[in-house]
C-alpha cells in the first residue's frame, strides 16, 4: 500500500545548524500518528516540513494524495493544521470558520458547513463574537471547527490542549477524538501528554536529537522501547544490563537473575539490557524474578506514588494512594517486590 505522504533523506538546517535528519518517514491514509520526544527533539520542525510550511534543507517530501505537478499552494489547501495557541484573525468566529472556504473560492454550501462545525463544536452561540472575548477552550474550538471544514486530507495537530485547563482539556480531547474517528482523517499529532495518545493515536514515532529512533503502535513503543531513550522517555526506566546465559534467563549484577518466558529470545551469550515498566513491578513475592529492597526514595507519580528500591540494583514500584496508605512505606524501610516475566523487554547491546 502506498503511502499518501512520504518522506526519504530529509535534512532541516537553521543557521548552519542540524534541526532534523529523517531517513524515511511514511505515513498512510486514515493513520493517526503520535509524534513524542523531548523538549528540541524536532517534533514541530518535522510538522512544518511536513505540512509544506517550511522547505527542507534537501530530502525527498512526496503528497501521493496530489499528483506531483501540483503547485506548493494545492498541496497547503489539502491539509490543515491546530496548534497549540489558536491563530484566529480579528474577525467573528462565523467569518474565522469560513474563512478558508472564502479562500479557496468555495461558495457551495457555504453557510451549511459553517452551521454545521458551530453546532458540531458546540459554539454556535459565539458566531457573532470576536477571538478577544473568547476563552482558551472556546477558541481552541473555533480553530478546530476552521480546520475540520476544509475536510483536509491530512490534519496536523500540534500539542493542542497543551494551553487548557484540565476538565476543558477533557472534554475537548474527548469531542476531537469522536471527530477524527468518524472523519476517518490521516492526523498528525504532537503531544507531551501521553495520556492524551489512546484518544488521538494509534501510531507513536519517537524522535531524538531530531531523528526519528523508534516507531509502531503505542503498546510496541511503551513496553517495547528501542534503547535507553525512549525508555526513559515512556516511563520504561527501570533498565537493568545483564547477560543473556540462555534463552530465559539473564545474569544481573551482584549474582542476580532475571528469569524470562520460556523460550522467549534467540539471544545467547551476549550483553543485554532489561526494560521494564514500574507499574508492572509486584508487591510481595511471586513465583520467579522476587526482590528485597531498602527504600531509597519516595516521589509523587501523577496521582500515585512511586517508591525507589536498592536491591542493590534500583527498581521502583508504583503504589496507588490506597497502597501507599496501607503500606505506609518511610525511607529505609525492606520492602519485598517481584517482576512478572512477561512484563520484561530485552535488547541486545550494540558490540
Amino acid at each position: 500500500m502506498r503511502p499518501i505522504l512520504y518522506a526519504k533523506n530529509l535534512k532541516w538546517k537553521v543557521s548552519n545548524k542540524d534541526i532534523l535528519d529523517i531517513q524515511s518517514l511514511e505515513i498512510y491514509e486514515h493513520e493517526r500518528l503520535a509524534l513524542i520526544g523531548p523538549n528540541g527533539s524536532g517534533k514541530s520542525s518535522l510538522l512544518k516540513i511536513l505540512s509544506f510550511l517550511e522547505n527542507p534543507t534537501q530530502g525527498e517530501l512526496r503528497a501521493y494524495f496530489l499528483e506531483d505537478r501540483k503547485s506548493l499552494i494545492e498541496k497547503r489547501r489539502n491539509i490543515a493544521a491546530v496548534f497549540q495557541e489558536p491563530l484566529l484573525l480579528n474577525m467573528s468566529v462565523e467569518d474565522n470558520i469560513g474563512y478558508g472556504l472564502k479562500l479557496r473560492g468555495i461558495k457551495k454550501d457555504r453557510s451549511e458547513k459553517i452551521r454545521y462545525w458551530l453546532d458540531r463544536l458546540s459554539i454556535s452561540h459565539l458566531k457573532d463574537r470576536h477571538p478577544r472575548n473568547l476563552s482558551g477552550g472556546e477558541a481552541q474550538r473555533v480553530s478546530i471547527a476552521r480546520a475540520m471544514i476544509l475536510e483536509p486530507k491530512i490534519l496536523f495537530l500540534d500539542e493542542p490542549f497543551s494551553a487548557l485547563d484540565s476538565p476543558t482539556k477533557s472534554q475537548l480531547l474527548s469531542e476531537l477524538s469522536q471527530i477524527i474517528k468518524e472523519a476517518n482523517i490521516t492526523t498528525v499529532f504532537i503531544t507531551h501528554d501521553f495520556s492524551e495518545i489512546p484518544f488521538m493515536a494509534d501510531k507513536v514515532a519517537v524522535m531524538y536529537g531530531g531523528k526519528i529512533v523508534q516507531r509502531g503502535t503505542v503498546e510496541d513503543v511503551f513496553y517495547r522501547p528501542a534503547n535507553d531513550e525512549v525508555a526513559e522517555l515512556v516511563g520504561a526506566d527501570i533498565k537493568l544490563s545483564g547477560y543473556m546465559i540462555e534463552d530465559s534467563r539473564v545474569s544481573l549484577e551482584y549474582g542476580l537473575f532475571l528469569d524470562l518466558p520460556q523460550n522467549s529470545s534467540s539471544i545467547t551469550n551476549s550483553e543485554v539490557k532489561c526494560y521494564i515498566r514500574p507499574e508492572d513491578v509486584m508487591l510481595g513475592k511471586g513465583i520467579s524474578n522476587n526482590f528485597t529492597g531498602k527504600i531509597v526514595a519516595i516521589s509523587p507519580y501523577g496521582l500515585n506514588y512511586k517508591v525507589t528500591l536498592s536491591c542493590p540494583l534500583p527498581i521502583s514500584v508504583i503504589l496507588d494512594k490506597q497502597k501507599f496508605i496501607n503500606l505506609k512505606p518511610e525511607i529505609n524501610n525492606l520492602l519485598d517486590i517481584n517482576i512478572p516475566k512477561n512484563s520484561i523487554h530485552i535488547t541486545q547491546l550494540q558490540e
